[in-house]
């Protein structure tokens, strides 16, 4: 049996907790023992929990912040030490901002890494954390993929692996009430909404001008949610600035954080992704209308195929995803067909013990193809702590 140490952010359940958590409750046991540790408390750390999974605290300050960057190393010793007494085999990072903890362990303590990313990311972003340090990575899509591979990272280190759901915990419920109705009712006309931490990447300042062009010039009736803890303060009083000088008030609501993310998808009209994400996958699974636009192609997109199983619009142009979301907002037999086929394609292709089996069989390989590798590899020295302050004062943190 092997013993595989995971590396999560904690806290809220997002994305990458939720996929982390799928993959968790579906491993072989006889085959792999999972433990898990968290920078900090929180939901997703108290369902880890609540599924008998072994979660650990330890303090990871942002590696490449500064001046907390400074602690890394006193940090990732302490990791290492924890590994080593729980006789870890392979470490696994759930997120692309601890990399830094996961290759600096796993090469202190003679063990491979597999890194998972889950966005696409720019050349200079995939060198800056050093992606390539890491043993094997998952790519959750083709789009990621090719991003590693033109980012210089061999082929046969990449993994794609999509994200799951819990097609069970994301079903549609018709007769259910309608969480946001109830808790928001100034609600009017049509459900829109866009879900995610509020960030320049997520690009809700796209969304809000595409909702001011459809209220205020097209005239139609709608209610835009924006669903998502503020990630960027800078950016969230950008928001709430246009919010206020194009008189959206009353028109668009900032829910914040949610944890009860079935209910909010069910009460949805339809749901508008401009930066993907497993909740476009989680959306179909609820049998909602998804609007990918600015984000993907064609011929890169597996799950959302154009006026099958929802509407892709390549362009980042406002023009093209109003044309776009007004398509969708003007007809109800389209937006029924394309929730209904998301639905069979939810149940068909999301399947999250499959995607346990693939990680499953990735480890594997891993562990086989680098056994012998890991025997003569040598540990990392430790930095001086003037290097350290050298490297992480230009760096800019994502924390």
């Amino acid at each position: 049996m092997h013993r595989i140490m995971y590396l999560s952010r904690g806290g809220n359940i997002g994305g990458s907790q939720r996929q982390l958590y799928h993959v968790l409750c579906n491993l072989d046991r006889n085959l792999y023992e999972p433990i898990v540790v968290c920078r900090k408390e929180g939901p997703s750390v108290e369902q880890l929990r609540g599924a008998q999974i072994p979660t650990y605290m330890l303090p990871l300050h942002p590696w490449r912040s500064f001046p907390v960057g400074l602690f890394r190393y006193i940090d990732a010793m302490r990791l290492a030490r924890f590994a080593r007494k729980h006789r870890v085999s392979l470490i696994h990072s759930s997120d692309l901002w601890l990399n830094g903890y996961l290759t600096w362990t796993a090469r202190r303590i003679n063990v491979p890494s597999v890194l998972h990313v889950r966005t696409p990311l720019s050349d200079r972003c995939i060198h800056k954390h050093r992606c390539n340090d890491a043993d094997s990575l998952i790519a959750i899509s083709r789009r990621v993929r090719k991003d590693l591979l033109y980012a210089g990272i061999a082929c046969e280190k990449i993994a794609v692996i999509s994200d799951a759901v819990d097609t069970d915990l994301f079903s549609p419920k018709p007769s259910a009430a309608n969480i946001l109705n109830r808790q928001f009712p100034q609600t009017q006309g049509l459900r829109i909404g866009l879900v995610g931490r509020i960030e320049p990447f997520k690009r809700q300042l796209d969304f809000l001008r595409a909702a001011e062009c459809v209220l205020h010039t097209h005239g139609r009736s709608a209610t835009f949610f924006m669903v998502g803890k503020v990630h960027c303060r800078e950016y969230h009083q950008e928001v709430v600035d246009f919010i206020r000088v194009n008189d959206l008030g009353d028109r668009v609501v900032l829910t914040g954080g949610r944890n009860d993310m079935p209910q909010v998808l069910n009460s949805l009209d339809m749901l508008v992704s401009l930066s993907g994400g497993s909740v476009m996958f989680e959306a179909m699974s609820c049998g909602k209308p998804v609007l990918s636009a600015g984000f993907s192609t064609k011929e890169n997109s597996v799950h959302i195929q154009d006026d099958k199983t929802g509407l892709l619009v390549a362009s980042k142009k406002s023009g093209d995803l109003i044309d776009a979301m007004l398509q969708l907002m003007d007809n109800a037999d389209l937006r029924r067909y394309l929730g209904r086929q998301a639905r069979k394609w939810a149940e068909d292709n999301f399947s999250h013990v499959s995607m346990a089996i693939k990680t499953q069989a990735l480890y594997e390989k891993v562990l086989t193809q680098y056994s012998e590798q890991y025997r003569r590899r040598p540990a990392p020295s430790l930095q001086p702590v003037g290097a350290a302050a050298q490297t992480t004062s230009t760096a800019a943190s994502r924390y």
